[in-house]
């Protein structure tokens, strides 16, 4: 059998609310040559019995029943990985239809680009959609300030297989591996983000506890940075800002507001973007059968009432 040409990476933790939906969005894709590698990170629901109802050839999945977290369990699929490029998902997220085609095609046009991300609806419960996140797109603008962070959405990564072999992530990192990786490598690295929407993220809660352990983290990786760390004025400007933008989530959250959460990017979706998002949902969440929920339990999914294709 020969090798497929994209690896998909999706490990998953107790993600049996919304794993079917995002398997889904992956096998409607419109490219089909890739393989899909589902690694359970030691879950204690039904996430990895909704994983092993999935027969297509694409699909691989396993589990050794530990838990090792997300940075050692996405380095275990690089290893595994058998395509030219690795592109990354989350088990809570909805990848669009065309999503891996326009990401591969413009890899393929941009031979100098290691890797890609794109632009996302960010949505809540019930699928509504909150706000866009349109990203800058070239490398000089995505890297102009690194230790502020890089808008490169990470599960919408898509990027050359040996570049992530070179670099690899970092296991010790439990947040924020993303920042961290790039951190170390933008300086060799070209990167790139996709206009168009080509990801579903999923944000129905968060935790403030949650995000001050990411800005603190992500300070961590700034300043251990070697010989290139930022200098004192740099540090006091990050810290200030990273401040700023905590501050501006915690009213978000303690407003019960599901908003933009003051992150940059952030827009309003057209109409035309709406609608299309609202038809990817409906298609995706009537496939098997309508679901029992809005969180899309799986009791009602794991028994449809015909075979479908990527299903038996």
């Amino acid at each position: 059998m020969s090798n497929p040409v994209v690896t998909i990476a999706m490990p998953f933790f107790n993600s049996a609310a919304t794993l079917e939906l995002a398997i889904r969005s992956l096998l409607h894709q419109s490219y089909g040559d890739f393989e899909l590698l589902l690694c359970d990170d030691g879950s204690d629901d039904n996430g990895l019995a909704i994983a092993r109802t999935f027969h297509d050839p694409r699909v691989v999945c396993w589990s050794d029943g530990r838990r090792l977290r997300l940075a050692a369990r996405l380095n275990e699929c690089i290893d595994r990985a058998r395509g030219l490029y690795l592109a990354r998902m989350d088990a809570d997220d909805i990848a669009y239809p065309d999503r891996l085609a326009r990401q591969l095609a413009f890899l393929v046009d941009h031979a100098e680009v290691d890797l890609c991300s794109a632009g996302a609806m960010v949505f809540g419960k019930g699928g509504r959609p909150l706000w866009r996140f349109r990203p800058v797109g070239e490398h000089v603008k995505i890297t102009r300030s690194p230790f502020r962070g890089f808008p490169l959405w990470h599960p919408v990564w898509m990027g050359r297989i040996e570049w992530f072999r070179r670099w690899r992530y970092e296991e010790s990192a439990w947040l924020a591996q993303d920042q961290e990786l790039l951190l170390r490598s933008y300086r060799s690295s070209r990167f790139a983000n996709l206009p168009q929407v080509l990801l579903g993220y999923r944000r129905e809660r968060a935790s403030l506890r949650k995000l001050l352990r990411y800005k603190l983290l992500l300070i961590k990786y700034v300043c251990d940075q070697p010989d290139s760390g930022p200098g004192g004025w740099q540090k006091t400007q990050l810290l200030m800002v990273s401040a700023a933008r905590f501050a501006v989530n915690c009213v978000a959250l303690l407003g019960g507001s599901e908003q933009r959460m003051g992150h940059q990017g952030a827009e309003v979706p057209s109409a035309a973007e709406i609608a299309e998002w609202r038809s990817l949902w409906t298609l995706l969440s009537t496939w098997y059968g309508e679901p029992s929920s809005e969180t899309f339990l799986p009791s009602s999914l794991l028994q449809p009432k015909e075979a479908k294709r990527g299903r038996t």
